[in-house]
């Protein structure tokens, strides 16, 4: 802003609190919130990401991505007649993984949203702590494997018509140009606003495919959503991964929207990238059921060399005991 002049918002001449350069506009926090509902809805129906009638899980950490998420589809819901529930995954990272839990907890009770909890320690008998130190292998990895596993298999017993994550456009596009370098195009397909169901694995949708990081933290901050501000212990930056990121960053300061193009553009041509897969249809896993590459599915894999014995089965029975105690199975 200028120093001295009050900048005012473009459509109503209150005090602006930030700008957007795409759209040529300073806007004051009621028209700030406003536009980023409005992209978050067109984002929403553009993509089909739900309809009336579905079931959608959505993966809340407690963060300000899933929390706007989270959110935002409650919001939908109410006009579009699709049913909303949170998934919560507590790691056992310490009071990291507390005050997310808390987080989580009070903010659907506050808006009576159905929650799933699952605790790691509970369902395998060891945290995600345990998990490294045993494997020795990157947190970032057994993380994510842990959750997609965890994830998939409460959509599944739920029959849920789609998973929400919270990614958003600084998530995804640096991921995507990366990909597109190395040319692992199909990897690409995966990284659209939504993928579809199939073969054992639910599809996944990105309600926050169009908005930034930096626009989802301010509309998080000025609608005093709760969310835990912390980051991750584990969590980590390649260097790849942060120039791409700022490569990005510095074309859009260049050429305002170019990555809002970008990311319509790889939406548009998902389907191009997708046929170039050249992967066999996936399998089920012996032990559980899950869909895998392999006759054992990597949870399974994971937990014989950490627990003595694949898991999978186990934690299944046991989530879909807690699912029925919340009388969420159909």
């Amino acid at each position: 802003m200028k120093s001295g002049k009050e900048i005012r918002c473009s459509l109503c001449r209150e005090p602006a609190v930030t700008r957007i350069a795409y759209a040529k506009l300073w806007l004051c926090k009621k028209h700030f919130i406003e536009f980023i509902e409005k992209r978050i809805l067109e984002t929403i129906n553009r993509y089909r990401l739900a309809g009336r009638g579905q079931r959608i899980l959505v993966a809340v950490s407690g963060g300000k991505d899933s929390i706007t998420t989270l959110y935002m589809l409650h919001k939908a819901s109410m006009e579009m007649g699709f049913k909303v529930i949170a998934l919560h995954i507590d790691l056992g990272i310490g009071m990291y993984s507390k005050i997310s839990r808390e987080t989580v907890e009070h903010f659907c009770q506050s808006l009576r949203i159905p929650l799933i909890t699952l605790d790691l320690k509970t369902l395998t008998g060891y945290s995600l702590p345990e998990f490294v130190h045993k494997t020795r292998r990157p947190p970032c990895s057994i993380c994510g494997l842990l959750k997609r596993y965890l994830i998939n298999v409460v959509a599944q017993e739920i029959k849920a018509d789609a998973v929400a994550l919270g990614h958003h456009l600084d998530d995804l596009l640096p991921y995507i140009f990366k990909n597109f370098i190395l040319q692992n195009l199909f990897e690409i397909s995966k990284l659209g606003p939504r993928t579809e169901s199939e073969n054992g694995l639910v599809g996944r949708i990105r309600p926050l495919y169009e908005v930034s990081e930096h626009e989802i933290a301010l509309y998080a901050k000025l609608s005093n959503l709760p969310f835990v501000d912390e980051e991750c212990p584990y969590a980590g930056k390649k260097n790849l991964d942060k120039q791409v990121k700022e490569f990005l960053n510095s074309l859009e300061s260049l050429h305002p929207g170019i990555k809002i193009s970008f990311a319509r553009a790889v939406a548009r041509n998902i389907h191009v990238y997708k046929a170039l897969s050249t992967t066999k249809p996936l399998k089920k896993c012996m032990v559980c059921g899950a869909p895998s590459n392999d006759d054992i599915c990597s949870f399974c894999k994971l937990t014989n060399r950490v627990a003595g014995k694949p898991l999978g089965a186990e934690v299944r029975l046991k989530i879909r005991d807690a699912l029925s105690s919340l009388g969420l199975l159909e």
